[in-house]
């Protein structure tokens, strides 16, 4: 499970890959919905994109913006690839290979952040959840969502955005699944 899901590697994290490819869209479409993107200008960041299903959807979200994903997985990445080719050729499109605990971008460079089925993988969900404030603008919304064979969110998932300084916490049952959404707060 770990070499499919967790960190994608070799044969285990293709077959992982191709089963986000067919099962991603639904959450994907629902979770970039509730990020309500209303300027067509925006930069959003997806964190842990997978095969590049929610890379794709925040990109025609955003047709004047830019879409930035990061994952750790170079298996995720040739896959997101070859799903945005035509976009990161335009430019509208960027893939880095990092951690949610270490992004390697600016204060205030996102609009809105999303993740789908990996938060509670990450080694230290409360540094990523802090460092991913770091890196969006004041007020931005995220959506962390989660479906049923994710296994669902962690426990106290509430309580671990608050404590990382995100306000206005919500939680959302779209059909099966789970979606929380947030914004920045003003603690530091």
């Amino acid at each position: 499970m770990y070499r499919m899901f967790v960190h994608p590697d070799g044969r285990p994290g293709e077959a992982g890959a191709r089963l986000m490819a067919r099962t991603g869209q639904p959450m994907a479409r629902q979770a970039a919905a509730l990020l309500a993107i209303d300027d067509p200008a925006a930069r959003i960041l997806e964190i842990g994109f997978g095969p590049g299903i929610g890379i794709a959807t925040l990109a025609e979200a955003v047709p004047r913006g830019h879409v930035t994903g990061v994952d750790p997985s170079q298996v995720m990445h040739r896959h997101a690839e070859r799903r945005n080719a035509t976009a990161i050729r335009d430019g509208r499109v960027t893939l880095v290979e990092a951690h949610a605990e270490d992004l390697p971008f600016p204060v205030d460079s996102f609009d809105a952040a999303m993740m789908i089925d990996n938060l509670h993988f990450w080694p230290d969900p409360l540094a990523g959840l802090t460092e991913l404030r770091r890196v969006l603008r004041r007020a931005a919304r995220v959506v962390c969502a989660f479906t049923p064979p994710s296994g669902g969110p962690p426990r106290g998932i509430k309580d671990l955005f608050a404590r990382a300084g995100y306000a206005e916490i919500a939680t959302h049952r779209r059909g099966p699944g789970f979606l929380l959404s947030a914004v920045t707060g003003d603690a530091t």
